[in-house]
């Protein structure tokens, strides 16, 4: 039986909204999502909007009358109108920056027009989840009316066996995934990678190869054609980019805000080296996988890079990490015989 013939059996007592889970951690998080519905027959989870964006029309459409227990909104926009429970991940930083935060000024027009709804929903809603104690922190201080309502829960991770194998990495082999989008200026955190690649060697003489997930495009429209120690390997289906960090000795995730970042989560379950920023919100999401730097500066990464290549990670609990009992508090499932 299929996913979505299970879900068109009648008698659901949750509805989940998954439309805008199109790429990254959206995308990521429905795949666990998937993997979860997949392994049992459950006649009480509903699932709407896959496949869809998160328009206007949409956000009217799933409101429509319900006899479901609990809703869940996966995509920041809680449910407002039905009296069931109302329950939302809020999931994109952006949405709860302070005033004084740099990236305000450069916001898109689009996610400020988001701003609003998503806040003005949120008030709407009986459980707020949210994945870190930063981002908690984060609603808490633009939002104090709904601190009350957070919980906090991290998003599921579950390692892969072919990643969490160490036999077939590629020494010096370094995975940078990340998605172009004009407030994040890649450009410019990527010109200072490619200036730490090149000098990595003054560290280890290990060959360091960093492959990035962009396209050739995004390469040059960010002004990146000139960068020589970074390989673009374009934008990767999940499958793909899972094939990419089995094979790396370490990941790369130089953002500058997250409301979770599952390549930091990834690394930790899979016990592999991540180089980012050492912030409170990498170090809760990445644990003793962390090679942490202090600021941008290429001596500071390639530095990181380096410790990255030679350290072996010991064993760690994952367990906060695990997929069933995240979806089944989620959805108010019992406990499995």
């Amino acid at each position: 039986m299929t996913i979505s013939t299970r879900l068109a059996i009648s008698g659901h007592t949750v509805r989940v909204d998954c439309a805008g889970a199109h790429m990254g951690g959206a995308r990521r998080y429905l795949d666990e999502l998937d993997a979860f519905l997949a392994e049992r027959v459950l006649d009480d989870v509903e699932v709407v909007g896959r496949g869809l964006s998160v328009t206007p029309s949409w956000l009217v459409r799933r409101e429509r009358p319900s006899c479901r227990h609990r809703l869940v909104a996966l995509n920041n926009v809680s449910f407002v109108t039905s009296r069931s429970e109302r329950w939302v991940l809020l999931r994109n930083a952006l949405h709860f920056l302070t005033p004084d935060e740099p990236m305000t000024r450069v916001l898109p027009r689009s996610v400020r027009m988001q701003i609003p709804v998503v806040r003005k929903t949120a008030a709407r809603a009986d459980v707020l989840v949210v994945p870190t104690s930063i981002m908690a922190e984060r609603v808490s201080k633009a939002v104090p009316r709904l601190q009350s309502r957070l919980v906090i829960r991290p998003h599921p991770v579950t390692p892969l066996a072919q990643a969490r194998s160490t036999a077939c990495r590629e020494v010096g082999l370094v995975l940078c995934p990340v998605l172009f989008a004009p407030y994040k200026d890649m450009g410019t955190l990527l010109r200072i990678i490619d200036e730490a690649a090149s000098r990595t060697a003054s560290h280890i003489s290990t060959p360091l190869r960093v492959v990035v997930t962009a396209t050739d495009n995004e390469r040059v429209h960010a002004g990146l054609g000139s960068a020589c120690n970074l390989t673009f390997i374009g934008r990767l289906s999940t499958e793909a980019l899972t094939s990419w960090r089995a094979r790396s000795t370490a990941i790369l995730y130089p953002t500058r805000i997250e409301s979770f970042g599952y390549p930091l989560a990834e690394a930790q379950v899979e016990r592999r080296p991540v180089v980012a920023l050492d912030t409170a919100h990498n170090r809760e999401v990445a644990g003793n996988a962390l090679i942490g730097y202090s600021r941008e500066d290429p001596d500071e990464i390639a530095a990181a890079l380096a410790r990255a290549l030679t350290t072996a990670l010991p064993s760690a609990s994952t367990e906060r990490f695990e997929r069933d009992p995240y979806f089944r508090w989620l959805f108010n499932l019992p406990e499995e015989p």
